[in-house]
């Protein structure tokens, strides 16, 4: 894209753009003017609301001065001064009650306080005058109701007063005066959203839902008022400056004036309410940023979809292009492919679903003609150029072909094959409609290197069955091997497996000979007892290896975990105490235990797994000085653990995973053959169990897992 073509693009982009975003500023404006007409309706629909409840608030207590003015009592009270007025005191305290005043009092002619509500406060108004008020001044001119807001002279708590002259005889005699205490309608004000304030005459804020508004002014106030303000002392020493800086008038049409004031740098629209009834105003304020916000956020919207629309635009109109460009290629490509179609050496048909030949390029009219084009007006089928059979052309064409299929056949001239050739056949979409794509190669040298390939495979075949007669015989001698070595095997293994009961059979003897040569029959009767279990338990052996390679699910039964090891440990005591080592087996006793561990085994497997590990334990204790084995049994819900250890240093962790390999041995040439825990891993695994090992203690540890449940033996409750 040249230069100058960008940059006109770039200046019709920032064209449309400035378009938008003053479309949408007006856009905003005017949804903005919305904002402000509709909650300027609002606003002067609540400011009506608040100007009428504090009006109905005021005139619930507008009668009560006037009742005060004509009671006897409180007439009585001006005329005769000199009475004891304690009954009219409590009278005004009980009426300020019931009405909810906050003070009432009754003023002489000379403004004094002759009785009041309040007689028994610390800031009573008894006896103080206040003749300087307007409230009574006024009252005593006009002979009229007067309303009237200040700051209290005594109590410095800012009330509103309502006074009524008493007249008796045509004669003003003073003036019954009604204090209300005005904050209970600046709280229910400062629960609103936006902002309420009162003026009085003198146009200062004397009720607001804000408290730092109170007692400033609606704009700049004379000095004659100030002056007259500070002279009746109404709001005592506050200052009067002005609630709002500037302000901002607003002309719709002339049909709505909208009024701003600035206060504290921040933008309020103004709506005023006139309270006649007391000659004050009303001014409903709500802060401008609740119109901005909106606004803002329709502006972002706004642009954003101006922005959204005209990307869509955008990419709509380089879509269209993209489609123009890319038809335009098409053809350029179609036309290139046809040029490369007839100067590929490869070659290609078209014909329609029927075989009739639609299309041809020159290397196929070389491959399936000699080079010569075939005579327009001849209708041509494909099967009459290649050696295919119709039937299977049919069925080449019913597939729906998704992927090329190589196939081989042969050019014909004249009903004779000339040239192999193989084929490849494809659905295409050409011309509008569905045609049939064939491609051909010549393959005459790949056939003459096949018939090549087929002498010398017959040759190799010769040769194959020769090596394979050879490698059968080596194959017969080495089973024949295997079979010996297994048969040495099982040799071993029946030799491993009989000798601890033939050694505990021959330790036993021997203490049996000792004890008779020495007349000590102490003990002898438990060793030669030991002798039938252990020849019953070779006995077992026998059988047991002689079916070893058979699953024995039906030899399994509910057999005794802790009786099992017990019987194990017999088997070889005196062989520990021969070679002096010492036996902890605190950890199985069960004597003060009324559980019974049972586990699903063989129970001859079993005592061979056992027996076994604690004879490779004495075997490595007996490096030891102090040799000692230890025998500890843990259980929990579903699993039992036999922990079985030994104090001779363990082994070398290198050779740790081998520990359960067969043939494996750690011990002397001549002292074992390395089955011992092979055959008892398998067993264990076989019970859906695991045998593990480690060192610790300056020993090894191994533990041997099963799957058990746990019976209850409790003691009979019945006498003995």
């Amino acid at each position: 894209m040249s230069t100058t073509k960008y940059l006109s693009k770039i200046k019709q982009s920032a064209k449309w753009l400035s378009i938008a975003i003053c479309v949408n500023m007006i856009a905003s404006s005017i949804f903005y003017f919305s904002l402000l007409i509709s909650s300027s309706n609002d606003n002067a629909a609540d400011a009506k609301i608040y100007e009428q409840s504090l009006t109905a608030s005021i005139n619930q207590f507008e009668y009560l001065p006037a009742l005060l003015a004509s009671d006897t009592l409180f007439i009585n009270a001006l005329l005769y001064s000199s009475n004891n007025h304690l009954l009219t005191n409590k009278k005004l305290t009980f009426i300020a009650e019931r009405a909810g005043a906050d003070v009432v009092y009754i003023m002489n002619i000379s403004g004094t306080v002759v009785a009041s509500s309040n007689y028994l406060s610390k800031n009573s108004f008894l006896n103080n005058n206040y003749a300087f008020r307007p409230y009574f001044q006024d009252a005593i001119k006009q002979r009229k109701r007067q309303f009237y807001y200040a700051k209290g002279a005594t109590t410095g708590i800012p009330g509103f007063f309502i006074s009524e002259p008493i007249i008796y005889n045509d004669q003003t005699i003073g003036v019954a005066v009604v204090k209300l205490n005005m904050t209970y309608w600046e709280d229910n004000w400062r629960n609103t959203e936006n902002t309420v304030i009162t003026a009085d005459n003198n146009d200062v804020i004397i009720l607001s839902s804000i408290d730092q508004w109170r007692y400033r002014t609606i704009g700049e106030l004379s000095e004659e008022t100030l002056n007259r303000i500070s002279q009746l002392q109404q709001f005592g020493n506050k200052e009067h400056k002005s609630l709002y800086t500037k302000t901002y008038t607003a002309q719709l049409y002339r049909l709505l004036n909208l009024t701003f004031w600035k206060i504290d740098n921040e933008l309020y629209l103004s709506q005023h309410s006139s309270i006649p009834e007391i000659n004050w105003s009303l001014y409903y304020l709500v802060k401008n940023q609740k119109f901005l916000y909106p606004t803002f956020i329709f502006f972002i919207i706004t642009n954003v979809f101006f922005i959204f629309t005209y990307l869509i635009r955008r990419e709509r109109k380089h879509r269209i292009a993209s489609i123009n460009k890319n038809q335009r290629l098409e053809l350029i490509r179609q036309e290139e492919l046809k040029t490369v179609m007839d100067n590929i050496h490869v070659g290609v048909t078209l014909f329609t679903e029927t075989g009739q030949l639609v299309s041809i390029n020159d290397h196929a009219k070389y491959l399936l003609f000699q080079g010569h084009s075939p005579h327009p007006k001849n209708v041509i089928h494909i099967n009459d150029i290649i050696s295919i059979e119709a039937d299977q052309f049919d069925k080449l064409l019913l597939n729906d072909i998704s992927s090329a299929t190589y196939h081989e056949a042969y050019a014909l001239n004249n009903g004779e094959k000339t040239t192999p050739i193989m084929f490849a056949l494809s659905k295409v979409n050409a011309m509008d409609t569905e045609l049939y794509l064939m491609t051909f190669i010549n393959i005459k040298r790949r056939k003459a290197a096949e018939d090549e390939l087929v002498n010398i495979n017959n040759s190799l075949e010769d040769t194959i069955a020769m090596r394979t007669q050879e490698l059968q015989q080596a194959q017969a001698t080495l089973i024949q091997k295997n079979k010996a070595a297994a048969l040495g095997n099982m040799a071993a293994t029946i030799v491993h497996e009989l000798s601890q009961p033939l050694s505990a059979i021959n330790s036993s003897a021997s203490a049996v000979s000792a004890k008779i040569n020495n007349q000590d029959w102490n003990g002898a009767k438990e060793s030669a007892n030991r002798l039938n279990p252990l020849s019953k338990k070779m006995h077992n052996v026998i059988n047991l290896l002689k079916h070893f390679s058979y699953q024995d699910n039906e030899s399994q039964q509910k057999t005794a975990l802790m009786a099992t090891i017990h019987n194990a440990l017999n088997s070889v005591s005196d062989i520990m105490h021969e070679k002096n080592i010492h036996l902890d087996d605190s950890g199985i006793n069960q004597a003060n235990s009324n559980d019974i561990i049972y586990v699903e085994t063989n129970p001859l497997k079993l005592d061979l797994v056992i027996s076994n590990i604690i004879k490779n334990a004495m075997d490595a204790a007996e490096k030891s000085d102090k040799a000692k084995i230890t025998v500890a049994v843990e259980t929990n819900a579903q699993k039992a653990y036999v922990h079985i250890s030994d104090n001779g240093g363990g082994i070398d962790p290198k050779i740790m995973s081998k520990l359960f390999s067969p043939y494996f041995t750690t011990k002397e040439v001549g002292k074992g053959l390395g089955l011992g825990l092979s055959i008892s891993y398998e067993i264990i695994q076989e019970y859906n169990g695991n045998i593990s090992a480690k060192n610790m203690d300056g020993g090894m540890c191994f533990t041997i897992q099963l799957p058990c449940y746990i019976e209850s033996q409790l003691p009979s409750n019945r006498p003995s």
